[in-house]
């Protein structure tokens, strides 16, 4: 088999606070393979966002550290690179559309400017070619009017259409992977779904991977090949889509899917809820950090110790703590 085009291998980013070093990202492991979509869920402070940008090395500064792992990018690994080294590895081989189009443009640019030093800091173009090639990649994003647009500023432009100049920004010298930290969450339900299907059509005709972090996994189940379910900075399940919706093994994993809305319940029916808050950092449990919200009961064990990672085949694997033992015992 091909080496993944993206591994990453026992991740842990930590925070330097008042209360001292803080870790935000423990032992996280996935893979990414080329034409391939990988979804990360989980609830806001889960670490999807710090995981996301630990792989760029753009964490805040001074106060991010990168504590222990791997991130390899066909087999390069980016986390001892020099960071000259890295600036020429962002943009260009891994690239990044931020969550929010109005804070990540600059104000005061056209966004065709914008566009033009995306390109221009990885290839050497003369600014009328460079122009030429904003306006197509505006074009290829599916924005109307490109050679009028590619002169307006980001709050002359609709919501969606800043989300397109993102994609065209992060796509402007094809990326070997592209992460799109929650790309719709500022949008609306039709924009949404233009959105998605663009990704996926720039991802066809590219051949680029994606990792995809949302909290809506109905855009997981429609958009993406492999789900990564972060809990408390780590990952407790991680698998085929298909196969995580089919049986998903982690009490954490049903709670979400469990909230999901049912078209067959009854008008007005309350939906469930996961009870609780995801821990802070200063307050991790020691163990199974989904144990105080979750609604079976546990052993001391599992209260105190992390709890081994269970492969279950087809590339579905869940941190089994006593929940999953009971669930294979019933199976």
């Amino acid at each position: 088999m091909a080496a993944p085009l993206l591994e990453v291998r026992n991740l842990r980013v930590g925070f330097q606070t008042d209360n001292g070093l803080l870790t935000a990202v423990d032992d996280v492991d996935f893979t990414l393979d080329a034409g391939k979509t990988l979804g990360v869920v989980g609830e806001s402070g889960c670490g999807k966002s710090v995981t996301a940008m630990s792989l760029m090395r753009l964490l805040p500064q001074p106060a991010g550290v990168i504590l222990g792992g791997e991130v390899r990018l066909e087999g390069r690994d980016l986390t001892q690179l020099p960071i000259g080294d890295m600036r020429k590895i962002r943009g260009n081989d891994i690239a990044m559309i931020f969550q929010e189009p109005m804070t990540a443009l600059n104000p005061v640019q056209s966004v065709g400017r914008q566009i033009i030093e995306a390109i221009q800091l990885h290839e050497p173009m003369l600014p009328n070619k460079a122009l030429k090639r904003a306006v197509e990649l505006m074009e290829w994003v599916g924005i109307p009017a490109p050679d009028q647009r590619v002169n307006e500023y980001p709050h002359q432009l609709s919501g969606g259409m800043r989300q397109r100049v993102m994609i065209a920004m992060a796509l402007s010298c094809h990326p070997k992977v592209l992460i799109a930290d929650e790309p719709t969450t500022a949008l609306d339900v039709t924009v949404q779904a233009q959105i998605l299907e663009l990704l996926k059509r720039l991802q066809r005709e590219t051949g680029m991977a994606v990792i995809l972090i949302t909290h809506d996994l109905g855009v997981v189940a429609e958009v993406c090949d492999d789900l990564a379910v972060m809990y408390a900075g780590r990952i407790v399940e991680r698998g085929p889509v298909s196969e995580i919706f089919a049986k998903p093994l982690h009490p954490y994993t049903q709670g979400l899917i469990n909230c999901l809305p049912k078209l067959d319940h009854p008008p007005k029916t309350p939906l469930p809820v996961i009870p609780g808050m995801v821990p802070s950092l200063k307050d991790m449990p020691k163990g199974c950090r989904f144990a105080p919200r979750c609604p079976n009961k546990h052993s001391d064990d599992v209260l105190s110790q992390r709890q081994p990672w269970k492969e279950c085949g087809s590339g579905h694997g869940v941190e089994a703590c006593a929940c999953f033992a009971q669930q294979l015992s019933a199976s």
